[in-house]
C-alpha cells in the first residue's frame, strides 16, 4: 500500500487528538517496513541523513575537520569539537584515539582541501561507520552547518527492511 504525507499526518493527529494529556514530554514513534527489497544488493540498503524541523531529544554531536579562519569560526559556532591539520597527523598515528572520536561524535564535517588527508587518515575508521565528514567550502557558513547537523538523524537499514 503506497503512502502519502497526507495519510501519515492524518493517522499521527489522530494519535495525538485520542490520547489524554501527561505530564512528560510525549513522544511518537514511527515504525516503517519496507516490501519487496532486496538487501543483498548494495542498492536496496539505505544509509541516508533526514533533517529534521527541529532537533531531536537527543544532542547530535558535531565535529568539523578544518584549519585556520574556518577553525575558529567552527569553534565560536559552538562546534564539539575542531580538529586541525595537526591534530589530523596525530590520530592517523592513533588508532585508538581515532576510533574513540568516531565512536563519540555523530556527525563529521572536513574542509575540502583537507578531505584527501582526511581519506588517508580516518578512512578505514570512518568509512565502515557510515561516517565519513561532508565536504564543505573554506568559506562556508560553518554555524548554519552546524545547526543543520544537529538537526540531522541518519537512517540506516542493514539487516530487516525496517525503518
Amino acid at each position: 500500500m503506497p503512502l502519502s504525507k497526507d495519510s501519515i499526518t492524518k493517522a499521527l493527529g489522530d494519535v495525538r487528538s485520542k490520547t489524554e494529556k501527561r505530564k512528560f514530554t510525549q513522544a511518537i514513534e514511527l515504525s516503517v517496513k519496507l516490501r519487496e527489497i532486496d538487501l543483498k544488493k548494495p542498492e536496496g540498503r539505505i544509509n541516508e541523513n533526514l533533517e529534521l524541523p527541529t532537533p531531536a531529544d537527543k544532542d547530535s554531536k558535531v565535529a568539523v575537520i578544518a584549519g585556520g579562519d574556518l577553525a575558529v569560526r567552527a569553534k565560536n559556532a559552538g562546534a564539539d569539537i575542531v580538529i586541525g591539520r595537526e591534530d589530523l597527523d596525530k590520530l592517523g598515528r592513533a588508532k585508538k584515539e581515532a576510533r574513540k572520536i568516531a565512536q563519540t561524535y555523530d556527525f563529521f564535517v572536513a574542509e575540502a582541501p583537507l578531505m584527501p588527508q582526511v581519506g588517508k587518515t580516518l578512512g578505514q575508521i570512518l568509512g565502515p561507520r557510515g561516517k565519513m565528514p561532508t565536504p564543505i567550502p573554506p568559506t562556508a557558513p560553518i554555524d548554519d552547518i552546524i545547526k543543520r547537523q544537529r538537526r540531522n538523524v541518519r537512517l540506516k537499514m542493514k539487516d530487516q527492511p525496517v525503518i
